[in-house]
């Protein structure tokens, strides 16, 4: 029989020690399945099952609710970009460039609050916009690999890293507007990693 009543409020009380996950698991639901006018306190704390007050308590309020999966989207970002197999270095960075392009597909609200501050007025702090670093830097460490591996030329593998996501996240950005002018996207997107790789291992 129906009460009427949604199930996140019928799931009963959470532990205080589980608030905070349960808060940010349902801001991430929102924020896939609605985008980002969903992420307000009080649709949080019902979908969460928790009362309001719970995200004052434990993030400050909408902002500190932003920055938290402003910071768990980057750590998520960041094992998207590990999850490739070890092995060949040069197969790994191409598998890393592909990764980013399939996180940002499957995650299009949280790229979009990472990258491009979607939810108005928010700003990350400093500490923050650190968690970027993590990301980057399994791109860094990738291309260091590579060049080990005496299959990417030297260089500075920070510059070449910044090269390769400026790039990558060029082509990912316009698609997911769905600007561009080819029919087939994959094989577009298998071009500009080719490009990239091309360019770095030629001497």
């Amino acid at each position: 029989m129906a009460t009427g009543i949604p199930p996140s409020a019928r799931r009963g009380r959470t532990r205080a020690v589980d608030v905070e996950a349960v808060l940010l698991d349902a801001a991430h639901r929102l924020l896939e399945s609605e985008g980002v006018e969903a992420l307000t306190v009080r649709r949080v704390a019902t979908e969460a099952g928790v009362a309001p007050m719970g995200i004052y308590h434990r993030f400050g309020g909408k902002d500190g609710l932003a920055e938290a999966l402003f910071v768990d989207g980057n750590r998520l970002l960041a094992e998207a970009l590990r999850d490739v197999e070890v092995g060949d270095a040069l197969g790994e960075l191409r598998e890393g460039c592909r990764q980013y392009r399939r996180f940002a597909l499957a995650h299009p609200a949280l790229y979009s609050l990472i990258f491009e501050r979607a939810v108005p007025g928010f700003e990350p702090s400093p500490e923050a916009l650190e968690t970027c670093t993590k990301s980057f830097g399994v791109l860094v460490d990738c291309v260091r690999r590579a060049q080990a591996a005496g299959v990417l030329r030297s260089g500075d593998a920070v510059e070449y890293a910044q090269r390769i996501w400026s790039a990558c996240h060029g082509a990912v950005s316009l698609e997911l507007r769905q600007i561009g002018f080819m029919d087939d996207l994959d094989v577009q997107y298998e071009g500009l990693i080719s490009t990239l790789i091309d360019g770095l291992t030629r001497t």
